[in-house]
């Protein structure tokens, strides 16, 4: 069930109270930091803010309806949705918890999690590095 806006503006304010607690404590302990120190929390109290806001919208995403089947890559036929599948992504805002369509083509036995988040030309040249990053990873773990 998709939250309503007091429900994630009230999940966001507990997390900017964390925050701000971590930065007074750390403010605390810290009476004449130099400024790489207060770089260091910055960065740190904002990505973990960030993090939240990212999770949020991402599982407004996975809340919604799931679209029509991608078509398979071998056959072209539309795939069929099988469920939800959960897993964790590491974004430019941190580590996320995503839940996406899984999706199977019977005829092929192709299946695609999650699909892509985006389709921008970038987004699909990062994803291309990466499966062959991790292609390559699970090759040196062959022995021939």
């Amino acid at each position: 069930m998709r939250k309503n806006n007091e429900e994630k503006r009230a999940r966001l304010r507990a997390k900017a109270d964390k925050v701000i607690d971590e930065y007074l404590a750390w403010e605390a302990s810290h009476p004449q930091p130099d400024l790489e120190q207060i770089e260091d929390i910055a960065l740190k109290l904002r990505k973990e803010l960030g993090q939240e806001l990212a999770q949020i919208a991402v599982e407004e995403q996975s809340e919604r309806t799931p679209a029509p089947g991608p078509k398979c890559t071998k056959c072209g036929k539309e795939m069929r949705y099988k469920g939800e599948k959960s897993t964790q992504v590491e974004s430019r805002a941190g580590a996320l918890q995503v839940e996406r369509g899984y999706y199977y083509c019977p005829e092929c036995r192709e299946s695609i999690f999650p699909p892509r988040l985006s389709t921008s030309e970038s987004d699909v040249h990062k994803s291309s590095v990466q499966n062959v990053r991790f292609f390559a990873i699970e090759m040196s773990t062959v022995t021939f």
